[in-house]
């Protein structure tokens, strides 16, 4: 009996021990190269935009419009793509929505993807996945605002947690208290603080697809930069969309006052004048959840 108790107590420490070295194994930093964005063509296709990124880096090439007509349709998100593509952001099922992990990751893996949906991943998942060269399509809240989780009951009696202004980015990158995404609605590089993004991809549950190709399950170490020590300084490229910035605007050449039109929202008539959009909303007295209407007149400056 001793013998067997001395052997799960080894058993036990080696398991422990192990656990420590695979968590000091993760790099400290690291970021994907290699990874093109490209604007999202549809008020709500930034998750159709997420996956033909993502797809592309994996050398499999699907346009957008493609993907989005080959989801399934639904007002279970869960299942298929609540709604019309066109309609405006920032509701919740059954109006006008989008569609979440799993339909995405079905379809990606009829393209021939090793696509998977997940739910409640961590941090360290996270990293473990940017440090082997592998991006990950997560679900955040708008540019990365905070919001609110709410229980939504679809007509098949499926239950399902919703968020306003549902959107997909894909991570490319961390660090220290970093992370990089490319934003489906610019296509560009975008860097966060990292509690901000833990907030914001928590709301629907730290939602995310992840994998590769079946050919390349593993990415090649050239395509990924890791650094042990110091956070990572990337060199803007002129090549790649997703390192790229819009030119500022000065400020006398903005219009001082703007006339809200149908499908505008607040964060792309931020783009649009290069602002930064939660400073046009307190600018306006536009609280959460940021919402504006046709015919609204906002100041610039």
């Amino acid at each position: 009996m001793q013998k067997i108790l001395l052997f799960v107590l080894v058993l036990v420490i080696t398991a422990a021990t192990f656990d420590v070295g695979a968590a000091e194994s993760l790099p400290e930093s690291a970021h994907i190269r290699g990874f093109v964005g490209h604007p999202q063509s549809y008020v709500l296709s930034c998750e159709s935009r997420s996956a033909v990124d993502w797809a592309a880096y994996w050398g499999v090439n699907i346009s957008e419009s493609e993907f989005l007509l080959s989801l399934p349709r639904s007002d279970n998100p869960d299942a298929g793509f609540v709604g019309n593509p066109n309609h405006a952001w920032g509701n919740i099922p059954p109006n006008s929505y989008g569609v979440h992990a799993k339909p995405v990751a079905a379809l990606l893996r009829k393209y021939g993807l090793q696509a998977k949906a997940r739910h409640d991943m961590n941090w360290r998942s996270l990293r473990s996945e940017i440090a082997a060269g592998r991006p990950v399509i997560v679900w955040v809240i708008g540019s990365m605002i905070s919001g609110y989780p709410i229980e939504y009951t679809a007509s098949d009696g499926h239950k399902t947690t919703v968020a306003h202004f549902e959107h997909t980015v894909v991570v490319v990158g961390y660090g220290p208290e970093q992370v990089q995404v490319v934003d489906a609605y610019t296509g560009m590089l975008q860097t966060y603080r990292r509690e901000t993004f833990m907030a914001s991809w928590g709301v629907l549950g730290h939602m995310a697809v992840t994998g590769s190709s079946e050919e390349q399950p593993a990415a090649d170490t050239q395509d990924v930069e890791v650094v042990l020590r110091l956070p990572v300084v990337y060199q803007r490229s002129t090549t790649h969309r997703t390192q790229s910035a819009p030119t500022p605007i000065p400020v006398s050449a903005l219009p001082e006052t703007y006339v809200v039109q149908p499908g505008d929202y607040l964060t792309a008539l931020a783009r649009k004048f290069n602002l930064d959009w939660y400073n046009l909303a307190v600018l306006n007295g536009i609280g959460y959840p940021y919402v504006i209407y046709p015919g609204q007149v906002l100041r610039l400056r």
